[in-house]
């Protein structure tokens, strides 16, 4: 669902929440920089929302503080991304910036301690893929994604698959 006014649009699965944003901000920022200001809810929403070729006018906001998944948000080649912004002042000083084109992170500083080939195996997990599916999807051996899964979990203190996934989509409860 878009909502617009002037150069703004609020891209959000849920309508008024758009609307009811759209219009908090019009009272803070009457001049809207052109920008599409994406609501990650559900998590993995900005995913099927945010398309390549409007990727460099995009800032998400997402709840999310997984570091793996905010990185596969950023690597979209957004302008912004912020994780967690408490106040109407927070957002529109974020969208000044975003009126600069100033590509803006504002997420928690810890970065993902997986390695890229560590991340590959995450990725693919979390998606749904079995160990056997990772293994012809990266062309190495089952065994190897067994270990490389175990090293995941060991770095991200996670008990296994499950957990995995409701770590990458905002679900853990670790």
């Amino acid at each position: 669902m878009l909502v617009r006014r002037s150069s703004l649009q609020v891209v959000s699965a849920q309508p008024l929440l758009a609307q009811l944003l759209e219009q908090a901000l019009h009272l803070r920022l009457p001049d809207y920089p052109a920008v599409y200001l994406v609501l990650d809810l559900p998590c993995g929403y900005a995913f099927q929302s945010v398309l390549p070729d409007r990727a460099g006018h995009s800032l998400v906001l997402t709840e999310n503080t997984c570091a793996e998944y905010l990185d596969d948000l950023w690597n979209l080649g957004l302008l912004g991304l912020a994780c967690q912004i408490r106040s109407l002042e927070e957002l529109a000083e974020l969208l000044r910036r975003a009126e600069l084109q100033e590509r803006v992170r504002l997420v928690p500083p810890e970065r993902s301690s997986l390695t890229r080939a560590e991340a590959a195996l995450f990725r693919l997990l979390v998606h749904g893929l079995a160990n056997k599916e990772i293994a012809r999807e990266l062309g190495i051996a089952n065994q190897t994604v067994q270990n490389g899964l175990t090293r995941v979990f060991q770095k991200l203190g996670l008990g296994g698959r499950n957990e995995a996934i409701l770590h990458y989509w905002g679900l853990g409860l670790i």
